[in-house]
């Protein structure tokens, strides 16, 4: 009778350290450039859908409520996600609320993306007033660098002014 292989313990896993640039980045008060490029181009999409539905084309007034209510809740889920990626990061902050807090926004996304577009708007607007109101409330624990926070601000207000936007241009006002 063969004897079964004798299985060798792993050596112990050594977690990789955060790279210097990114802890660098993490305790800067300077919004870097990239990103600061990045967040800026990402509020393009609800611009334009807020311009489109300004049209007097029924058409073209539907497709900027569909476009500013997709891209509303994928951005929702993003939001949401830098949470997960913060609680992979930093292993201290990995309570089981900012993960659960992470995951929320898709489960919500979901539920959002199987209401009419011009039924959602409203919906995608609480949904990214809720993400920017936990981001502040995990800034002040300090967990998120200053200038996320900053960006953030003026990144939700357009956002949310242009759903607003479709919402009534919608609605006839």
């Amino acid at each position: 009778m063969m004897k079964p292989p004798r299985l060798q313990a792993l050596p112990p896993l050594a977690l990789p350290q955060m790279p210097a640039s990114n802890r660098q980045i993490m305790r800067s008060h300077h919004t870097p450039r990239w990103a600061y490029m990045l967040g800026w181009l990402g509020v393009i999409p609800f611009v334009a859908a807020a311009a489109g539905s300004f049209s007097p084309d029924p058409m073209l007034m539907q497709f900027s409520a569909e476009l500013g209510a997709r891209y509303g809740v994928s951005i929702g889920i993003f939001l949401g996600a830098v949470h997960w990626g913060l609680a992979l990061d930093h292993h201290q902050h990995a309570t089981k609320w900012r993960l659960i807090w992470s995951v929320l926004p898709s489960l919500a996304g979901v539920i959002i993306m199987l209401m009419p577009a011009n039924a959602s708007l409203g919906y995608v607007i609480a949904l990214l007033g809720l993400c920017w109101v936990v981001d502040v409330l995990i800034a002040s624990m300090g967990i998120l660098p200053s200038w996320y926070m900053r960006l953030r601000h003026g990144l939700t207000l357009v956002a949310i002014l242009s759903l607003v936007v479709i919402m009534f241009n919608l609605s006839g006002f």
